[in-house]
């Protein structure tokens, strides 16, 4: 096993129960990484049981292909979230291990900002994710089944958290490169994305009271 591959192994491959402790061991991951691509995941999984419940449905009949379409995305989603989160323990693996090294050690300084550029491309693909997610999830409300509203609810606010959790691990990363310019602009995109993003998490939610 290589330095760059995490001990803990897939996330699918694993109980909840033993994910939870691993969560809660005293080791680099899975980590808040992982934590964000699982919330995501599950954001996904509650739009596609959500869609699921509707689909056929003669009330709904009118947007069915579009909800076949949403219940699509919402499974690819999840898969593709569980997948970032994966990523997300493999590149942080891999800049743990160089952090082990000294600074001005050879190695270091040539795996280091390729390093740090994976750290951070990780995360932000689950942002992407939760950005495809929230699009998905924004017509649902008043297409699909009222009774079950509140699911669509957490679906938006677990999207927003998923969200929230993989832009702290973009801007926690974002220092490593040495980069002041690019850091200021990077950070200052992130805080308005997630301004706009709570907004429309916040305008699915009111739709479903």
């Amino acid at each position: 096993m290589s330095d760059e591959t995490p001990a803990f192994g897939p996330i699918a491959t694993h109980t909840a129960g033993d994910l939870l402790a691993a969560l809660a061991a005293k080791q680099p991951v899975p980590g808040g990484g992982a934590a964000a691509g699982l919330v995501l995941a599950t954001a996904a999984s509650l739009g596609s049981m959500v869609l699921r419940y509707s689909i056929g449905k003669k009330a709904f009949a009118a947007w069915n292909e579009e909800l076949e379409q949403s219940l699509a995305d919402c499974d690819r989603i999840r898969l593709d979230a569980v997948a970032a989160a994966d990523a997300d323990a493999v590149a942080y693996a891999g800049l743990s291990s160089l952090w082990k090294l000294a600074e001005d050690d050879p190695v270091r300084l040539e795996r280091w900002k390729p390093a740090v550029e994976a750290a951070i491309a990780a995360p932000r693909s689950a942002m992407g994710l939760a950005v495809a997610l929230l699009a998905t999830l924004e017509p649902l409300p008043g297409r699909t089944s009222r009774t079950i509203r509140s699911d669509l609810a957490i679906a938006a606010v677990l999207a927003d958290a998923g969200f929230r959790s993989a832009a702290w691990n973009v801007r926690v990363n974002l220092p490593l490169l040495g980069d002041q310019q690019r850091e200021t602009q990077e950070s200052a995109a992130i805080e308005h994305a997630l301004a706009e993003f709570r907004r429309r998490a916040e305008a699915i939610e009111a739709r479903c009271r």
